[in-house]
């Protein structure tokens, strides 16, 4: 294998090719093709990545069965051990003494231990009702068949399935078992609060099963209706319900603390934009600096901490409900709602692509300048600024990450977002300083007498520099080579021919827009899986991603927006 600071040149280049050859062949099988379908590079650290292959088992399903698809994670450590890893059985491990590869066949990802429970159509049933959901709304539905859909899946870190039969649906998240008690004591906080929140109906090993909102997304809505989907007013309001009684949680660090981290990952990947990258971030650092003298920048606010667009449920111009609040804690309003105009303004240049139409486009458009508008009667419209475009910066990170087509010129349209995001905090302090801009009215929040006992937190945003993603244990000794395992198909535990549902793979094109309800949450993942899915042959169906989820229900620190084209289009 060859030696790369973190793995990435080897997963991500050719020399995957033979890692994967390596597993299928240990295991009795015969790789045909593969493909890079996700990566997750954490720069001199570790990296994952997802693979779509052409397998076929000779030994299983006889020399002339056809190649079916699988999937295939590999995760690369090197700069941090691994760490929270569960089931290892049905993972390989090879090493050439300096970096160790884990190699892994979809669903029995090592972290997750939970999704082959929930991947299966039949097995899924079976796990629901040991943990006392019953799926079917009537009893004429109890005959339906259940049908999965995977909405998002991110090796090592988590996974949202929806889950129906007849007229019900829930979503199920199924993430590192150590982090499922936290979230769902943050939704029965919520929710005995009077926040929308999806009720938590199960939980057990990572895996938490969920009430499904009323209403369709933010993200669909101001596609097809623009500024009248909802108003920023109920925005902010929505908000502002969060309860002060969660400012006691830990204080999640805003996206604007870790610009060199996310300017790091995009300049890795595109080392043209290095200098861009480098004002970008520069700006950025030097205009929160500049704030700090004239305004307190403390957090006096409990927030979402990852709110945009596809996190809200909306029915009638109204808000319905809000997901993934496994963020919430003290923070300020202007981040919340700086993510927020950041998602839209990466969706709206989407237009500039040809991805959506133009008549989406200005809606969405629309949509920013009148929310903005409304949003700086509670916010200062330069830290607004400054902070959105550190957040668009950190979506730099995704279509490099998600493989999408042409993710070099996505990647440098997304950087270019960032930069009129700079231009326009310049503008708004310039009319400050001139007298044009009016400060900021007063609006008080139900959180803002928690903020006399507030955290102690990172130092101010310009006295100490960023505050970047914790690095994780050097991994001195390097993960123990292990026995190889195998990574085939081994006797089945659902039924003959079924195949885990996995995440489609995204069309070339984005589909034509139309309604379509079947979105969920952007985000986080009985007894231990033993067996893998079923020799037979079958073709995995595809599925279509909904929206990214992107910190919420992971328990890392890494970026998450993982938004691709199909994910907020309606199929």
């Amino acid at each position: 294998m060859s030696r790369t600071q973190d793995g990435s040149e080897l997963l991500t280049g050719s020399g995957a090719g033979g890692l994967l050859r390596s597993a299928v062949g240990n295991s009795g099988g015969v790789l045909h093709s593969w493909q890079l379908d996700h990566v997750d590079h954490r720069p001199g650290r570790s990296t994952k990545a997802l693979y779509r292959t052409m397998v076929s088992w000779p030994e299983l399903d006889g020399p002339q069965a056809p190649a079916r698809e699988e999937l295939f994670g590999a995760s690369a450590h090197i700069g941090e051990r691994e760490k929270n890893l569960y089931v290892a059985e049905q993972t390989l491990v090879m090493t050439d003494g300096d970096i160790n590869v884990r190699v892994w066949r979809y669903p029995h990802d090592p972290w997750l231990p939970m999704l082959p429970l929930v991947c299966y159509p039949d097995v899924v049933g079976r796990t629901l009702h040991d943990l006392g959901v019953s799926l079917a709304a009537a009893p004429e539905d109890l005959s339906a068949p259940i049908a999965i859909d995977v909405v998002s899946y991110r090796p090592g870190r988590r996974a949202v399935l929806r889950a129906s039969q007849g007229e019900r649906a829930v979503y199920l998240k199924v993430m590192q078992p150590h982090r499922s008690a936290e979230i769902v004591d943050r939704h029965e906080r919520l929710l005995a609060a009077g926040v929308p929140v999806p009720a938590v109906i199960a939980h057990h090993n990572g895996l938490v099963v969920l009430e499904e909102l009323p209403g369709r997304p933010l993200a669909r809505a101001v596609i097809d209706e623009g500024v009248e989907a909802c108003s920023a007013e109920d925005l902010v309001a929505l908000l502002d319900r969060l309860p002060a009684s969660m400012y006691t949680l830990p204080l999640r660090p805003p996206w604007t603390d870790s610009v060199e981290f996310y300017a790091g990952i995009v300049s890795s990947s595109v080392p043209s934009l290095g200098p861009r990258l480098d004002a970008l971030v520069r700006t950025i650092r030097d205009g929160l600096a500049a704030l700090e003298q004239r305004m307190d920048m403390r957090p006096h606010d409990v927030v979402h901490g990852d709110f945009y667009e596809a996190q809200v449920f909306v029915e009638n111009g109204r808000v319905m409900g809000l997901l993934d609040i496994d963020t919430v804690g003290p923070g300020r309003r202007a981040d919340d709602l700086a993510c927020l105009l950041a998602h839209l303004s990466v969706l709206a240049d989407y237009g500039n692509a040809g991805r959506i139409d133009r008549v989406m486009q200005e809606r969405v458009e629309e949509a920013i300048r009148t929310w903005r508008t409304t949003f700086a009667d509670r916010v200062d419209l330069t830290e607004l600024a400054l902070r959105t475009a550190g957040v668009v910066l950190s979506l730099a990170t995704g279509p490099h990450r998600q493989q999408e087509a042409a993710w070099e010129a996505a990647t440098e349209a997304i950087v270019r977002v960032a930069e009129e995001w700079v231009s326009r905090a310049r503008a708004a302090e310039s009319e400050r300083l001139a007298g044009q801009e009016p400060p900021p009215r007063a609006a008080a929040s139900p959180s803002t007498s928690a903020s006399a006992s507030a955290p102690s937190g990172p130092a101010p945003y310009g006295a100490t520099g960023p505050t970047t993603v914790p690095p994780g244990t050097p991994d001195t000794t390097g993960h123990p080579p292990t026995q190889p395992r195998s990574v085939a198909p081994a006797r089945p535990t659902p039924a003959p021919g079924q195949q885990p549902v996995a995440p489609a793979q995204p069309a070339a094109e984005p589909p034509a827009p139309e309604p379509r309800h079947d979105d969920a949450p952007r985000q986080s993942p009985g007894p231990q899986p033993s067996e893998s899915p079923p020799e037979s042959p079958g073709s995995t169906q595809p599925l279509p991603l909904a929206e990214r989820p992107d910190r919420s229900g992971s328990g890392d620190d890494s970026p998450t927006q993982e938004r691709r084209i199909d994910s907020i289009l309606p199929g």
